[in-house]
């Protein structure tokens, strides 16, 4: 183990450093009576329930079944073979809801692009039942989410997202993303418009879509994110949650390993954004948790693994120890965020409280001829929120 993962995991449980060494090929290094050793006093039911919450347990799954000579609990391997099993089927169902979706979509004329789901899956592992999905993530044009609404309609999904929230005239500018799910598949799909919830620069549907290329996963034409904007996504997305299911850092492990990358090309496009830093710490914890070999990251992606990308590596830890169901409710976590923030994204965050949410909607519905009133009436709704929100906590 290195002097990095040591540091990094110091405050991690012994299971859930079992499983990063089994991922990052530090286990399979040591001889079979080290092995042995290293999982005495294990909980396997701790490792299980780690193994789910970090949505891992297919690749482990793999790495224990290619240890032959390491003594594994058998109930812990059946357990995991189970999981694999199921997630195998999920993925294939899920590999022909979006084929049906995205052909049906493209037949109405809306270009859509699929973002993770069984297409990135085949990307990064090359096998979709290595990667969990609970949902497909398509991203289409702005002015086409209510065409895009229509034909989920007709598909047979219902929306999940509540209706009132679009009351608010600037609902798509403060939203990102609409949710439908359908009662018979069981599938959830969510339309994007934006890359991210926040509103700050970054790279419109046209030009993603002329970088876009077709999947070589599926026998129906699926579009996927270029490379280099797939890897600004995914840093983007996993540091937005705070990287609190390690499988959103172990898929930069993939890419950094396994893709032909333009690095330079997509550190460009991140600082120009104001997520260079962020770049920053998802490398310095691939490197340290999986051992991803970083000798690709030159120049300005090699200098944002200081000074603020350091920073943010060290608060997403917090996240990644306990198995938090989402680090929302969390006081930290809210900072974290804002944080995550580049100066010019911040004082945007600053402007948008100014306007209406769905929020206030939602806490003071009012007739949309008297919706201007939410402008005068916004920090008096915030504060009243604010109130409840430490009562509720006091009384928690």
């Amino acid at each position: 183990m290195t002097h990095e993962f040591e540091r990094c995991t110091a405050g991690f449980p012994q299971e859930l450093k079992l499983m990063l060494s089994m991922l990052n090929g530090d286990f399979r290094k040591l001889s079979s009576e080290e092995g042995r050793e290293r999982l005495q006093g294990v909980d396997w039911n701790l490792f299980l329930q780690l193994a789910m919450h970090h949505r891992l347990y297919a690749v482990l799954y793999l790495n224990i079944t290619a240890m032959h000579d390491v003594p594994f609990p058998p109930a812990v391997v059946e357990s995991l073979k189970q999981e694999y099993t199921a997630n195998t089927f999920r993925m294939l169902h899920l590999t022909a809801e979006m084929e049906r979706v995205c052909g049906r979509l493209t037949q109405a004329g809306i270009r859509n692009i699929t973002m993770k789901g069984p297409a990135l899956a085949h990307d990064l592992y090359g096998d979709v039942s290595l990667r969990t999905s609970k949902d497909l993530d398509l991203l289409i044009p702005f002015d086409d989410v209510e065409q895009a609404e229509a034909v989920l309609l007709d598909l047979g999904y219902i929306c999940k997202d509540d209706k009132g929230r679009r009351s608010v005239s600037s609902w798509k500018w403060r939203e990102h993303h609409i949710c439908y799910k359908h009662p018979v598949r069981k599938t959830q799909v969510e339309i994007h418009w934006r890359l991210n919830p926040d509103t700050g620069r970054e790279a419109g549907f046209e030009t993603l879509w002329q970088r876009s290329r077709i999947s070589a996963y599926t026998s129906t034409p699926v579009r996927m994110l270029e490379r280099e904007d797939l890897f600004a996504y995914l840093v983007t997305h996993g540091a937005r949650h705070g990287w609190f299911r390690l499988r959103w850092l172990y898929d930069i492990d993939r890419m950094l390993r396994t893709m032909p990358l333009d690095l330079d090309a997509a550190s460009r496009r991140m600082k120009l954004e104001g997520r260079l830093p962020i770049a920053g710490q998802a490398l310095i914890l691939s490197a340290a948790l999986f051992n991803t070999p970083l000798q690709r990251c030159q120049g300005e992606l090699q200098s944002s693994m200081e000074g603020k990308g350091e920073r943010l590596a060290r608060q997403a830890l917090l996240f990644m120890q306990g198995m938090l169901a989402a680090p929302d409710d969390l006081k930290i976590y809210r900072s974290y965020l804002f944080a995550l923030r580049s100066p010019g994204q911040k004082l945007l965050f600053f402007k948008e409280r100014l306007y209406p949410s769905t929020w206030d909607v939602a806490q003071l519905p009012l007739p949309k001829s008297l919706h201007f009133l939410y402008f005068p009436l916004r920090p008096f709704l915030w504060c009243w929120r604010r109130m409840k929100r430490s009562t509720m906590t006091e009384r928690g």
